[in-house]
């Protein structure tokens, strides 16, 4: 998590450009490779840092935006095969089963844009 003393509030998108049912990854630091990554399950929006807990900097993808499983169920890290929740990431089987994604706070504003509290420095 982000220190709160230096910690920058980013607009990613707007609202309704996420799909209602599946995930989009933003490259803030533009580095070609996604820094973070927002899932949306209807009402459900979470966000979190584009890096597999069992080998920390894995990209979790296989191509842009492709962090979750066939049915929208569970995000996969494509590169280890783990399964993590959607509502709080937590690995439920792979290598690094009972560990955490690390969360990324999100706010929507002014009802419509989705904006992330920075976890890289800008």
């Amino acid at each position: 998590m982000p220190d709160s003393a230096t910690a920058q509030w980013v607009r990613l998108c707007e609202l309704n450009a996420l799909s209602p049912t599946g995930a989009r990854g933003f490259d803030l630091q533009e580095r070609g490779v996604d820094d973070l990554f927002v899932v949306r399950r209807h009402e459900l929006l979470r966000g979190y840092v584009n890096s597999c807990p069992h080998w920390p900097g894995a990209s979790l993808p296989w191509r842009k935006h492709a962090y979750l499983d066939q049915g929208a169920n569970h995000i996969v890290c494509h590169g280890h095969g783990a399964k993590f929740t959607l509502h709080d990431g937590l690995c439920i089987s792979g290598p690094c089963a009972g560990q955490y994604l690390e969360a990324v706070t999100l706010r929507v504003e002014e009802g419509r844009y989705v904006s992330a509290l920075s976890p890289m420095p800008r």
